[in-house]
């Protein structure tokens, strides 16, 4: 959901928006900065970005990206107008739910701080 992140595994340029993911919890990866989701409640949401028409191309690079640890799964997001739309995201497997802490993710502090980081010492970019 961070331009810097998204720009350097997609080569494509799609439409964005801001979307909700009902039912589901972000939390912190113990002892790093970025963020897991994995299914919570009913009342859990999540705020974040949904990217449309990927190329399959592009969709390859993500799944690299998000490795072993994640299941793309489909889901439907709310959009601020209302409306429902049919998307995927990477929800953290349930084997590896023990690497995720009970700390929330802290969207602000990674954007000013973490992200920097996150984009000099991640090693998943090197997918492309």
């Amino acid at each position: 959901m961070f331009e810097p992140v998204w720009s350097r595994l997609v080569s494509g340029h799609y439409p964005a928006s801001p979307a909700t993911l009902a039912g589901f919890i972000r939390r912190c990866v113990k002892e790093d900065s970025y963020p897991v989701i994995f299914r919570g409640s009913s009342s859990d949401s999540v705020e974040g970005v949904l990217y449309r028409n990927i190329s399959d191309k592009d969709l390859a690079v993500l799944d690299a990206f998000e490795g072993d640890y994640y299941a793309r799964e489909a889901v439907t997001l709310l959009l601020p107008d209302g409306s429902t739309f049919p998307a995927q995201t990477y929800v953290l497997k349930d084997q590896y739910r023990h690497l995720a802490s009970d700390l929330e993710w802290d969207a602000a502090r990674f954007a000013s701080t973490d992200i920097h980081h996150f984009l000099t010492q991640y090693s998943g970019f090197l997918v492309r």
